[in-house]
């Protein structure tokens, strides 16, 4: 958001220096007089309805970088001058009929979100840093209004699908499947092996067998000698 604001705020001051300076051009050689500021803000809001001021706009916030030369050839106090106006115009009405009218062109919107969403990324990286930034942002994710927003999406229909295509590609790839094998083998292994209280149990009935049978023959050479 701030990016935005930024970009649209210096093309903002593109348009202004563009027509202070021809304001300035315009003026006889001979006089002495400037432009008021307030001659400055209608002649620029004024330009930012036409087409020709409208193309500026679109044109100046696609190439920041081309944007300093005009402010660049203004004296500081002529600068101040278009920062305030900038100021001003970006709060008008009438500015923000003029930049909505330009955000509802899809050529326009298509080309700005390009231009602004490496910045965006930037900022939202430098946020995610920021432990205040985390702090909110976790307050607002456990606030009752955010948990029935993510209750509302995870029943719905196009989230279920989506997870379920996503699982679906999961279990498609080759290195997935090789762990699933990996598990399914370890897990085979563990039942297969006897556990420790089987084997126990089995040496000792085998144990119990053995006398028996030694009973068994000695009950046959008493029975002999009989």
């Amino acid at each position: 958001m701030y990016s935005n604001y930024r970009r649209a705020a210096t093309a903002a001051m593109t348009v202004i220096a563009l027509a202070f300076i021809t304001a300035c051009g315009s003026e006889p050689s001979g006089g002495g007089s400037q432009i008021s500021y307030k001659d400055m803000k209608a002649m620029v809001i004024d330009i930012l309805k036409t087409e020709d001021g409208q193309k500026a706009m679109q044109q100046a916030s696609m190439q920041t970088a081309g944007s300093g030369g005009g402010i660049m050839m203004l004296s500081a106090q002529d600068k101040e001058s278009v920062k305030v106006a900038v100021k001003d115009v970006l709060v008008s009405p009438d500015y923000n009929k003029v930049l909505e009218k330009l955000m509802t062109d899809p050529r326009f919107a298509g080309e700005f979100a390009k231009a602004v969403n490496k910045q965006n990324k930037q900022i939202h990286k430098d946020l995610l840093k920021d432990p205040t930034y985390q702090h909110d942002l976790m307050t607002v994710m456990k606030g009752p209004e955010m948990e029935t927003v993510i209750f509302d999406v995870i029943q719905g229909n196009q989230y279920r699908k989506q997870v379920s295509t996503i699982m679906q590609e999961t279990l498609q790839s080759p290195m997935v499947k090789l762990q699933l094998l990996d598990l399914l083998r370890t897990a085979v292994q563990e039942e297969l092996r006897p556990k420790a209280g089987q084997k126990s149990g089995g040496a000792e009935s085998g144990g119990g067998e053995s006398g028996s049978s030694d009973s068994g023959g000695g009950d046959g050479g008493s029975s002999d000698g009989g």
